[in-house]
């Protein structure tokens, strides 16, 4: 299902108009160039494009690695934790938060998501995206709020 709504987001920030909205977005609120701006987007729309389709479901395989002698060998299992804080800076309001966020939701956590409170529309708008190309509301949180608030959230929630 995630690879699908990879998918689609992909194909919505194709779109000039829907890239342009989330560079102005970011300039809005945070000191960047235009250069700068649309590089962020379109690497998090490369994040993006590369998780889409099956890439998901790879990204969460175990793997087995052999040793240097006969009977031994290296074994990973990658297991979600279940909540996790997502906590991200200002100056980049798109690509580190979606980076963290999708790469915990990938792997079978619910994100909880404190973007910095003077950067945090253009991350709004992207959750929105998301929303529209399939996310389930729920599989997800944001909230606004400042550090002090958040850390008795995470505190309750035994959130990692």
């Amino acid at each position: 299902m995630l690879g699908g709504v990879m998918r689609k987001c992909a194909e919505v920030l194709h779109d000039p108009e829907v890239l342009d909205f989330f560079v102005d977005s970011i300039q809005r609120c945070c000191p960047k160039s235009r250069k700068q701006t649309m590089g962020e987007v379109t690497v998090t729309r490369a994040f993006i494009e590369n998780f889409s389709g099956d890439q998901v479901r790879f990204l969460a395989e175990a793997f087995r690695h052999p040793g240097d002698h006969a009977g031994q060998f290296s074994t990973g299992y990658r297991f979600p934790f279940g909540g996790v804080g997502v906590i991200t800076p200002f100056n980049f309001p798109i690509e580190i938060p979606v980076l963290q966020m999708m790469g915990a939701l990938f792997m079978g956590n619910k994100p909880s998501v404190k973007p910095d409170q003077r950067t945090s529309f253009p991350l709004e708008q992207w959750m929105r995206m998301l929303h529209y190309c399939g996310l389930p509301k729920e599989d997800m949180d944001l909230i606004h709020c400042n550090g002090p608030v958040y850390e008795q959230i995470l505190k309750k929630g035994d959130a990692r």
